[in-house]
This record gives C-alpha cells, structure tokens and sequence, in this order.
C-alpha cells in the first residue's frame, strides 16, 4: 500500500531527512519540494520530488539522493565514489552547479529521488531511459566537478573538507 505524504515549507530544515527516513521506514511515498536551481534542467524551484529509501550500500550513480549537510536537506546526483579512512564516501553534485559536494558519510543519505512531480505531471526517474541518461550526467557532471576543483587548487582556492 503506498501513502503519499508531502512535507511543507515550514518544516525546520534539520528534521526533514529523520522525518523522511522515518516516513520511507514506515511504508510511505514522501514527496518534498525543490528549493533552489541546483539541480536545473531536470528539476527547478518548486517542483515536488518523490523519495524511496536507499541505503549508502544501494546509491547507484546517477541516482537524485536526498543528502544532508550541516545546513539542511539537499537534493543532489550521484556522481562517483572517494575512498577514505572510513571506507568509501559518495560523491555528489548538482546539475547546475560546477563543484563537487563534500564527499558523503554514510549517515549522511535519507532516499533516493524516483519521481518529478510538477504541476499536475508526474515524471518517472528511475527507468531505463532515465538511468541511461542519469549515467551520463554524472559522467559528465564528474568532469566538470574534477576539473573545477583542479583549478580551484592551482590558484589556491581549495575548499576544506573537499576532495
């Protein structure tokens, strides 16, 4: 049985993902809002995303994750992994943004995106088309990030916690 829950903007930003493991715990489709262009073309400030659970172990690349930072919630792609004392960390990124995320602790991942929602249209993102074209855009998005973060160094701009 699936059950539709939609969060609203009035949630403190520091209880969405454990109310959203929580809700992906119990059986339930969370569905929160995009705030923000990070992600653009594929989702833009004000679409609602559907979440599914998925563990660190289970992130594919090109998966759409609900990460959490220090700051709150953030919705970006899998684009790779970086190893670390602590095992392996995942990298992510936003498609419209040209640096990588800090790499991922474990813990630090509440679900996978597996569906847009805009309006009264609702999108798939996780079938054969889609993953292809997510593979692609984590291949590339990955580059970008690598090559930003190069430069960055060279001219002494190299962000802590970083890669």
């Amino acid at each position: 049985m699936r059950r539709d829950v939609s969060l609203e903007d009035r949630l403190r930003a520091d209880l969405v993902a454990p109310l959203v493991r929580d809700l992906l715990a119990d059986g339930a489709s969370p569905e929160i809002p995009v705030r923000g262009n990070s992600m653009l073309p594929i989702l833009r400030d004000g679409d609602q995303v559907r979440l599914a659970p998925v563990t660190h172990a289970k992130a594919r690349l090109g998966d759409i994750v609900l990460r959490v930072d220090p700051s709150g919630p953030v919705i970006h792609r899998v684009v790779g992994w970086w190893p670390s004392r602590n095992g392996w960390r995942l990298l992510t990124k936003g498609d419209g943004t040209w640096r990588l995320d800090p790499p991922l602790p474990p813990q630090s991942l509440a679900g996978r995106v597996v569906a847009r929602v805009r309006g009264t249209s609702v999108q798939r993102l996780d079938g054969t088309g889609m993953r292809i074209r997510a593979w692609s855009r984590a291949f590339w998005s990955l580059t970008a990030g690598l090559i930003v973060e190069v430069w960055d160094r060279a001219h002494g701009r190299a962000r802590s916690g970083g890669i």
